[in-house]
């Protein structure tokens, strides 16, 4: 039984972990102050520790070099809501094993303790292959099938190369990165491998003193940004047996960490400008600007109305965002009918299609089978995506929507002939606050999440969502989503 340490001084959290590390069979202690900790670690050697970054008495930071210089085989995770690219830095140069910013998902939390579990069931198994044979990194690497296995399960991109610079052991992370099969690596020299002026940085990051200090960087590859790790492997006596590299593709972090600004700054301003046009509303009537009488500030009143309206509806629109994305697996839900679902979100739509004296098509394809997604994240798909058909469309214009087979998925379309969208913002139509700017649209009223969430709760349910657009012809949603059949098939 794998022990684990959680370092953590808010009692949720390290109650929460401890609960479903148990129910996974995992011995577990819990820490709230790093004294405590360092106290336990005095006591008892554990596999892994969970270490907040933002402790009341010591830093993880802090906590962790302590931890190092005992030179405890314990694996580490550093855990923080103040999630960055600098904190990320730093805790790998401490010697941080796996960094999980919260908040984070029960399946998120799993996944990095199963990660180090591995993690150190290769570095022991690794430890016992060089004393059982220390002619080189090739012989543990070819004599035993299960540490290559361990390697080659493991999502960061992984190069052991033995003192003669030749490849010993990579997974198939890293021969996908490299563009190799993993049959060409074995025995290459790194040096022919990475000679092309793409790899040049990793290049770099081989060629360096033999010794023991562990070496990071962050390197861009392509389109993808890596924090790379380079430490040296050697005999007691110091003779250097070759090094390992190691990968891991920080893409969508660093992503994240660049757009976070960006929405604050966007979200600022849609809450920014309706309250501004609120408050010179209401000054209107409390200053009296129109007289005693109540009727001239009626009109004011309706407008302040309208837009709590929209603050109403874009705070429920961020909420659900968030619920999304801190649920990144859906809770367990009955599998969907798509005919219900779309006649019970035709419903909600029948007055407006009237007042916009607007015709409607519903053709389902009989007999389907039901769909993986929950029924209420099926109609908030459909509810955003028939709502902006007659956001969008024309005045007694027309709205279809379809669901077919397609192959082992079934297809649910919403068709429209109104204002169509421009072909250059269609990559950007599902970015959160997104709105063209156009003549047609500046009277539309929006706040540019309703997309974000339809493609967020498509992606979750393992689906995808698509659009054709002709700027005055009209647009094509089309959601494709897995059935029952293909998911059991």
């Amino acid at each position: 039984m794998l022990s684990v340490l959680v370092i953590d001084d808010e009692y949720g959290v390290r109650s929460g972990i401890r609960q479903i590390l148990e129910l996974e069979g995992y011995a577990v202690e819990v820490a709230e102050t790093g004294r405590q900790a360092l106290e336990l670690l005095e006591k008892q050697v554990f596999d892994i520790a969970l270490i907040d970054y933002q402790l009341p008495d010591l830093d993880g930071l802090t906590l962790l070099a302590s931890m190092r210089s005992r030179k405890l085989p314990t694996m580490t995770c550093m855990i923080t809501a103040y999630a960055n690219i600098d904190t990320a830095i730093a805790a790998t140069r401490q010697g941080i094993d796996f960094f999980l910013p919260k908040p984070f998902s029960p399946d998120d939390l799993m996944g990095v303790i199963e990660t180090l579990a591995r993690h150190k069931h290769l570095k022991e198994e690794a430890e016992k292959l060089r004393k059982e044979n220390e002619a080189g990194l090739l012989a543990l690497a070819t004599e035993k099938s299960q540490t290559a296995s361990l390697v080659a399960s493991l999502r960061d991109a992984v190069l052991v190369i033995n003192r003669e610079r030749d490849v010993v052991l990579a997974n198939h992370a890293m021969s996908a990165l490299l563009g190799r099969e993993p049959k060409d690596l074995l025995h290459a020299p790194v040096d022919t491998l990475l000679e092309p002026e793409a790899f040049k940085p990793l290049a770099a990051l081989l060629t360096g003193p033999d010794d023991d200090a562990r070496r990071v960087a962050e390197l861009t590859l392509g389109d993808h940004v890596y924090f790379a790790s380079v430490v040296g492997f050697h005999r007691e006596e110091g003779e250097a047996l070759g090094r390992i590299l190691t990968l891991a593709d920080v893409t969508d972090v660093r992503r994240m960490a660049m757009e976070k600004p960006r929405f604050i700054r966007t979200m600022v301003h849609e809450f920014r400008s309706p309250l501004g046009a609120i408050r010179s509303l209401i000054e209107v009537a409390t200053e009296q600007c129109l007289g005693a009488e109540l009727a001239p500030y009626l009109p004011y009143l309706q407008r302040s109305e309208k837009r709590i309206d929209r603050l109403v509806e874009l705070i429920g629109e961020l909420l659900s965002l968030s619920h999304i994305d801190l649920e990144r697996t859906p809770s367990p839900a009955p599998p969907c009918e798509v005919a219900p679902a779309v006649a019970s979100t035709m419903d909600l739509f029948r007055e407006k299609l009237a007042d916009h004296s607007m015709t409607v098509a519903v053709d389902i394809e009989p007999d389907l089978p039901r769909v993986r997604i929950g029924e209420e994240d099926l109609k908030a798909i459909l509810t955003n995506l028939v709502g902006n058909a007659i956001k969008y469309g024309r005045e007694s214009g027309h709205v279809q929507v379809r669901a077919a087979r397609r192959g082992a998925d079934v297809c649910v379309e919403v068709v429209d002939n109104g204002i169509g969208i421009k072909s250059e913002n269609l990559p950007r139509l599902f970015e959160e606050f997104f709105r063209e700017k156009r003549p047609e649209t500046r009277d539309i009223d929006g706040n540019g999440l309703g997309l974000a969430i339809v493609k967020r709760l498509a992606e979750r349910s393992g689906g995808s969502i698509d659009v054709q657009s002709t700027v005055g012809v009209g647009s094509a949603f089309s959601v494709r989503l897995s059935t029952i059949e293909n998911c059991t098939s």
